[in-house]
């Protein structure tokens, strides 16, 4: 019954969540109408044909839901709250046309008169049942958004080194095949070099190409030494791998060496 449509707010996952959930309004309150109906709180279960009882919970829902979007709407650049509280202000707002609505419409439906006291009561009700969806509906949303950052930040470990042991250190292109090097490890797979950079390319593994044939984790590299002409990097594991020309001045801006 209790919907955002949008909002500033500390909790930018709740608020994205209930923007979403406003794209299918009448989805969520057919279903919500659909529940209400059939276990018939508030003595709506005096109203004995379903489709009618039904139709009856899909105008509440629908009132509180517009209420709650139109009040949001006017609150979300005046308050600076964190949104758990900008939220229950609104439901609590929400909770006065609801309930002159539902005092109205029962009225009609079931011809009945009610007192001051009774609809002074029956709002109270209003408001703690409002209140209680809300903070369920916020808690239900926060760890879900909380489980979507999570995996959201969880960068994919690549595939070919998977059942590897060790510390990345470096790969090797050999004919058709890929030499894995770890800080436990040294082992020869049928992969294409290629495919293994695009895979560390979207990991956490840093590193780059120091030749046509290696890639090397910035873990392994130990120092940059001259053999004469030749440009050599030295690993951890006391291993001198070559370096490409085209590479030295890439490696030195990422201070790799």
């Amino acid at each position: 019954m209790l919907y955002g449509d949008k909002g500033k707010v500390n909790m930018n996952n709740f608020k994205n969540f209930f923007a979403k959930a406003n794209k299918l309004p009448l989805i969520i309150n057919l279903i919500i109408a659909l529940i209400l109906a059939q276990i018939a709180p508030y003595n709506s279960n005096d109203i004995s044909n379903f489709g009618l009882r039904f139709l009856y919970w899909a105008s509440i829902c629908s009132v509180s839901w517009f209420a709650w979007v139109i009040i949001n709407s006017w609150l979300e650049n005046k308050l600076k709250w964190p949104y758990f509280f900008v939220g229950a202000l609104v439901t609590f707002l929400m909770t006065i046309p609801l309930t002159a609505y539902i005092i109205i419409l029962t009225t009609f439906v079931f011809n009945h008169t009610l007192s001051p006291q009774f609809m002074t009561i029956f709002w109270v009700e209003v408001i703690a049942t409002s209140l209680c969806i809300y903070v369920l509906i916020y808690v239900i949303v926060a760890n879900l958004t909380k489980t979507d950052q999570t995996k959201d930040n969880t960068t994919p470990n690549p595939h070919f080194l998977k059942n590897t042991k060790g510390k990345l250190l470096y790969i090797k292109a050999e004919d058709h095949y890929l030499r894995i090097v770890t800080s436990h490890q040294n082992k020869l797979i049928l992969y294409k070099l290629s495919d293994a950079i695009h895979q560390l390319n979207t990991s956490d593994i840093e590193g780059m190409p120091i030749h046509r044939s290696y890639w090397v984790t910035k873990f392994a590299i130990k120092n940059h030494v001259k053999d004469g002409r030749k440009n050599l990097l030295q690993l951890i594991n006391e291993e001198q791998l070559p370096i490409s020309t085209t590479y030295i001045k890439q490696l030195k801006s990422k201070a790799y060496i």
